[in-house]
């Protein structure tokens, strides 16, 4: 089931727990960014799965083996525009057990998330 949360809840205690989660090896953030934004910076704890390769079915098999991990998946974008075509592109694939943070980039480094050098 698509999680919608955080569209409406903006809490600050709600992304510290996704950073517990995701430091601590139990989800995965999903950075659906194009290769080139990807290669100006990502956040540590992500993977680049961009979202052309999930609109051409490429990049499903790895979020099927995250979820396989039992991992929570959690997707984000540069502005969190993007996020919402990726929820209608997996949900095509039965992919539907993830989250968005429909938060910019620039919104997520202020809830803790770090940036690679």
């Amino acid at each position: 089931m698509i999680n919608f949360d955080f569209m409406f809840d903006d809490k600050k205690e709600d992304y510290e727990e996704i950073l517990k989660e995701l430091r601590g090896g139990k989800a995965q953030l999903i950075d659906i960014r194009e290769q080139s934004e990807w290669e100006q910076g990502q956040f540590k704890c992500a993977i680049h799965v961009p979202l052309s390769e999930l609109s051409s079915g490429k990049g499903i098999e790895i979020l099927r083996e995250i979820k396989q991990a039992n991992k929570k998946i959690y997707l984000h974008c540069r502005s969190g525009n993007r996020v919402r075509k990726a929820q209608q592109i997996l949900t095509q694939y039965g992919c539907t057990e993830f989250s968005v943070i429909p938060l910019s980039m620039m919104q997520m480094l202020e809830k803790g998330f770090t940036l690679t050098a």
